[in-house]
């Protein structure tokens, strides 16, 4: 009986997050259906490297409130959005930021996007890589501390010397990218 009473709360909690992540998942509120400038929303759409698809996310999220957008407004911003986002400018931050790349420049420019995009990829995937390291080292510092034998010392040094080695390298990696990149 107690069992029952303690997961009638953690079911109720668990029921309304989950209502309030799928409330979150709309693109659009309901105030901004209706007050939507189409042409500038499919702009930002665009600028952002919203996925062509991200019409139809919109078209749901207003649906609720009997509002349809205007696509041919959204589409003339999305195409317009989309070529500032497809430079090499961008492809580089994006891929610094890790963020993923939906395809959106194919047909525009996207010989010009794709290098420092993956440029920029490769130094994040470097940089969180010599982020895990550091974690990890300091672990083994930790377990160096309370080791408690010569042994496990000597495998402990053993394996934050090798970080140590794959962290230099690393860092080289991603340096000699930086400098190598002119975006």
């Amino acid at each position: 009986m107690m069992h029952a009473i303690r997961r009638r709360p953690l079911l109720t909690a668990m029921v309304l997050s989950g209502l309030f992540v799928l409330s979150g998942c709309a693109s659009l509120s309901e105030e901004e259906c209706k007050t939507a400038d189409w042409g500038r929303l499919g702009y930002n759409d665009g600028a952002a490297g919203h996925a062509e698809s991200r019409l139809a996310e919109h078209a749901d999220a207003c649906a609720k409130i009997g509002i349809r957008p205007n696509a041919s407004l959204w589409r003339s911003g999305w195409d317009r959005g989309v070529m500032t986002y497809c430079t090499p400018n961008v492809g580089w931050r994006e891929g610094l930021a890790g963020r993923s790349y939906s395809g959106v420049c194919r047909g525009r420019n996207e010989e010009a996007f794709l290098g420092p995009y993956r440029a920029g990829a490769e130094i994040h995937r470097l940089e969180s890589r010599i982020n895990s390291n550091q974690s990890e080292i300091r672990r083994l510092e930790e377990q160096l501390r309370s080791a408690p034998n010569d042994e496990a010392r000597r495998r402990l040094r053993s394996r934050i010397r090798d970080l140590d080695d794959e962290q230099r390298y690393l860092r080289s990696s991603a340096n000699n990218l930086r400098y190598g990149a002119r975006y």
